[in-house]
């Protein structure tokens, strides 16, 4: 799926004939809902959330940083990485939170794992109808179910 047609799922499921939702308005409830599945996500320290760096003292970590894979001799204050054994570089390895989505053409976040998407699809659709005060209780009933499936499918080994 791209975002043009995660774009489409939301203007459909939300009944959008007026146009109510712009592109842009769309982009935003999909990067708030890819950030609070990501955030899910890296909790549950699935795999595919890791990324590594080469990390120098006194670094600033990326933006999207979570949290890291496992200890290391460092301190983080303010996103500022201090070395605590004197080293000079090392490898790292943190969990992320997606990229954010900036325009139609770009990748949807978790390509290769159309359920995670279809939970952001199903979340972003959610955010929609509830900035209009909709009841949505039966959809969140619904997207709980299948956040729940996710994390329970990634099951109780993932490591990072």
């Amino acid at each position: 799926m791209n975002v043009e047609q995660a774009i489409s799922r939301i203007k459909a499921a939300t009944h959008d004939i007026s146009d109510e939702y712009s592109n842009e308005r769309c982009i935003e409830f999909l990067n708030t809902s890819a950030q609070q599945i990501g955030g899910l996500l890296c909790a549950a320290k699935w795999p595919p959330m890791a990324q590594e760096m080469e990390l120098h003292d006194g670094d600033r970590l990326p933006d999207n940083y979570m949290h890291s894979c496992g200890t290391y001799p460092i301190r983080i204050t303010n996103g500022i990485v201090s070395f605590l054994d004197g080293s000079e570089v090392m490898r790292y390895r943190y969990f992320s939170n997606p990229e954010f989505i900036e325009n139609t053409t770009d990748a949807m976040p978790f390509d290769g794992f159309p359920a995670i998407q279809d939970v952001v699809v199903k979340t972003a659709v959610i955010l929609a109808l509830n900035e209009n005060e909709y009841d949505v209780s039966q959809d969140n009933a619904i997207r709980q179910e299948l956040m729940q499936a996710i994390a329970g499918g990634m099951g109780a080994n993932a490591t990072g």
